[in-house]
């Protein structure tokens, strides 16, 4: 669902404002340390209610505040959040709501900027979450099988600390398992899924690379997962923490059989890791009714012009709410839109630009 209105106090560095979006194109401009970056993440901070920036949202608040507060009318609901350095309040239509998934599933939001890169060059757990939001979004048994996931490994790592009551091991197992193979076999389809669309439609940003996606299970796979827990339970309890599971999945990018990050340039990288981005921004697109927010910072600083036409290009084929941060106030070329909002921040103050 696009995002109409944006009411923020106390976030950042940002002046308390209340600002209106076009519900297809938003131009953000202003000098570099001005809150572009910041007025980016509030809005993802409100649908996701984490932000791209840190993993403690309590830093979003304002040097000198006890808390921040967001509002927003998105298109068919309106959402609060209100976190001070000890509670976060979360409130869909007035109704306040216990769990995170159900503000997360209204309105898809993914983020475009430097951090990219870390799909080739950081920790599996990004590409599992790069995977994942995919799955969540698409999948609607996903986020319970992650739940129900996340229990069961929490209370099996608290009896592998304790060292106590081992023989309630084989029950947290067995709670394991039936999450564990729903949710690896997700990723191995949609890995598949995400590997056709960069064979078919994303040649041109690729120039010419060759990238297969291969889903990595987190445990041998010459064994079962049954087997490996069973095998890997002695080094468990000696360490204290579960050493095998989908918590351990990785996704192999490759190409001709080498591993990307092992021969590519940094510029083939991005290229690369935007071509990831608008896989999974294409696949959700035709599973999803709901609008997706797309937040690009910076993207001129990361692409070549060449790039940056072929990423809008694509783009411009799917029906996404844009937020798009630059140093210009020019309406990329290949998208094409009569009526878009200009917004100009400087020292914190947010102000909407007539366009001339």
């Amino acid at each position: 669902m696009a995002i109409r209105q944006l009411s923020l106090t106390d976030f950042r560095n940002l002046k308390s404002t209340t600002l209106d979006f076009d519900p297809r194109l938003n131009l953000i401009s202003g000098p570099n340390g001005s809150g572009k970056t910041s007025l980016l993440e509030a809005i993802y901070v409100l649908c996701q209610a984490h932000s791209f920036r840190t993993h403690q949202i309590k830093q979003c608040i304002q040097h000198g505040k006890k808390g921040f507060l967001l509002f927003g009318r998105f298109d068919g609901y309106k959402a609060g959040l209100a976190k001070s350095d000890s509670k976060l309040e979360i409130r869909i239509d007035g109704e306040t709501v216990k769990r995170r998934s159900d503000l997360v599933r209204r309105s898809p939001v993914n983020i475009v900027n430097a951090e990219i890169i870390q799909l080739i060059e950081g920790t599996p757990r990004k590409r599992r979450d790069f995977l994942d939001w995919c799955l969540f979004h698409v999948e609607p048994g996903y986020a319970e099988y992650w739940r129900k996931f996340q229990h069961a490994l929490k209370q099996r790592n608290s009896l592998l600390k304790s060292r106590k009551n081992r023989e309630l091991l084989d029950y947290w197992d067995q709670h394991l398992l039936e999450p564990s193979l729903k949710i690896s076999k997700m990723r191995r389809r949609y890995c598949s899924a995400l590997g056709k669309i960069l064979l078919t439609e994303l040649g041109k940003i690729l120039s010419g690379l060759s990238l297969e996606l291969d889903y990595h299970p987190g445990w041998p796979q010459h064994q079962d997962l049954t087997e490996a827990l069973g095998n890997s339970r002695e080094r468990d309890i000696r360490g204290g923490f579960t050493s095998v599971g989908i918590h351990r999945d990785d996704i192999d990018l490759t190409s001709a059989g080498r591993k990307v990050g092992e021969f590519v340039s940094r510029g083939q990288s991005k290229r690369l890791c935007l071509a990831l981005l608008l896989a999974v921004l294409k696949l959700v697109h035709k599973n999803q009714e709901n609008r997706i927010i797309l937040l690009i910072d910076d993207l001129h600083s990361e692409l070549d012009s060449e790039a940056q036409k072929l990423v809008y290009e694509q783009l411009a084929e799917m029906d996404l709410q844009l937020f798009i941060s630059n140093i210009d106030s020019a309406v990329p070329g290949p998208i094409k839109v009569k009526e878009f909002k200009l917004f100009h921040v400087e020292h914190g103050t947010i102000k909407p630009q007539k366009i001339s």
